[in-house]
């Protein structure tokens, strides 16, 4: 789901971007801003490289982002009427992606390209920028022969001076240390909520890069939709299995947290318990209780210290899955993301279950075979991912994203997740 300036401006909720959007941006005049910018035509794709539009982008990623829209005749900056945009095709949504990687620094990720569908024979083309958290973006300035940084100021687009560049050098990095310390944070509120010295416990927490994501106010009833989805699909992806975290919480009864919802674990005296968290501003969080999984063919209880990979996996997906359904509900940008594995062994803890064990999917011919990352103990693994990818690419970043955790775990391959998904029923 898209929210876009455009969308913004004409009051609309989050979807697709239509022929009738552009009609409606005409039909009141709407003028250019900051994040809005209308273009007559698409440049020739092999002269993309060295056109304007490429500083335009790069000026959208050093503000807040916006939308370029091809196609629409502007008169004193305030859209007027439409013109053919020209053909967007699939290699020329390549060659954008690819300069935006590549004749930009650093890269603008995240630029999606948008073929509007019309009825007529006039052509409509977007494209979306998202807000950067890597900004100042430097492109080759010819005429100055250096790297310059363009920056989008109201509808026109002018070059940073030394003064802004360090102001904006200054907010990235203080951008990234506190958007560190507050996914730090959850991470721990999260791993807290159990008994990480009594049970193993899987955490994940991730919150939008944006540092001024869109924000939307929930109520209790907005909830339950999102983990049935996130449940839904997170089942889909684990081959129809129902060993996942999502299904060990109770949706219908959500907590009113701070700025955000506490989704409790569906039954406290089970032998495993999860619990979520979705903040208004799209930040999630997960956590399941890890040791004392049932493992194997008698469905023997694993000690408090020793993990099965394939719930490892489980959990990935279930987190992806929440982290994805909450994006479509409320767009709000790729998002940095913390998963690991807590275990904190006290003076209590029974000799020889000081270090955490990850016991491979179960053989019933050889059995498990106990394994351990360097040191006893799990590193978290950090990761961006776009949550607004298509199914088809997001699962490809799910499967990278849990071969990364299982292999800090100690195992090379993964038993259930997969990118060659059978047709949704």
């Amino acid at each position: 789901m898209l929210f876009t300036p455009l969308h913004q401006l004409l009051g609309l909720e989050p979807g697709p971007l239509t022929e009738q959007m552009i009609d409606a941006a005409i039909a009141q005049g709407l003028v250019e801003s900051d994040q809005l910018d209308w273009k007559k035509h698409l440049p020739n794709e092999r002269e993309f490289k060295t056109s304007d539009i490429v500083k335009d982008i790069t000026a959208l990623a050093n503000g807040a982002g916006g939308i370029l829209i091809f196609g629409v005749r502007e008169e004193q900056k305030a859209a007027a009427g439409r013109l053919d945009a020209g053909d967007l095709n699939e290699g020329y949504e390549r060659t954008i992606q690819s300069v935006s990687y590549s004749a930009i620094s650093p890269p603008v990720l995240g630029v999606r390209s948008y073929k509007i569908p019309v009825a007529g024979t006039e052509q409509l083309a977007a494209i979306v920028v998202p807000a950067s958290a890597e900004k100042p973006h430097l492109i080759f300035d010819g005429n100055k022969q250096s790297f310059s940084a363009p920056l989008r100021v109201n509808s026109d687009t002018q070059w940073m001076n030394e003064r802004l560049l360090e102001s904006s050098y200054r907010a990235r990095f203080e951008s990234s240390r506190r958007g560190r310390e507050q996914l730090e944070a959850l991470f721990k509120d999260m791993a807290d909520s159990f008994d990480p010295g009594q049970n193993a416990v899987f955490v994940g927490a991730a919150r939008p890069v944006a540092e001024h994501p869109v924000s939307k106010r929930r109520g209790r009833e907005d909830v339950a939709p999102l983990v049935i989805q996130a449940r839904a699909d997170a089942r889909y992806w684990l081959g129809e299995q129902d060993y996942q975290p999502l299904t060990d919480v109770t949706e219908y009864g959500a907590r009113p947290g701070l700025r955000g919802w506490i989704v409790p674990p569906s039954e406290q005296t089970r032998w495993r318990r999860a619990r979520g968290a979705i903040f208004d501003d799209g930040t999630v969080g997960m956590a399941w209780e890890a040791g004392g999984h049932r493992y194997g063919a008698n469905g023997a209880t694993l000690r408090a210290n020793h993990v099965p990979a394939e719930a490892l996996e489980a959990f990935i997906a279930a987190l992806m899955a929440l982290i994805r359904s909450v994006s479509e509900d409320a767009p709000s940008g790729d998002v940095e993301l913390i998963v690991g594995v807590e275990w904190r062994p006290s003076d209590y803890t029974v000799p020889g279950d000081e270090r955490l064990h990850f016991e491979p999917a179960y053989d019933p011919l050889a059995g498990g075979n106990s394994t351990t990352p360097l040191g006893g103990s799990y590193r978290p693994v950090y990761r961006v991912v776009d949550p607004t990818q298509d199914e088809k690419a997001f699962i490809r970043t799910v499967v990278d994203v849990a071969t990364d955790c299982l292999n800090q775990a100690g195992v090379r391959n993964l038993s259930t997740l997969t990118t060659d998904l059978p047709p949704r029923r």
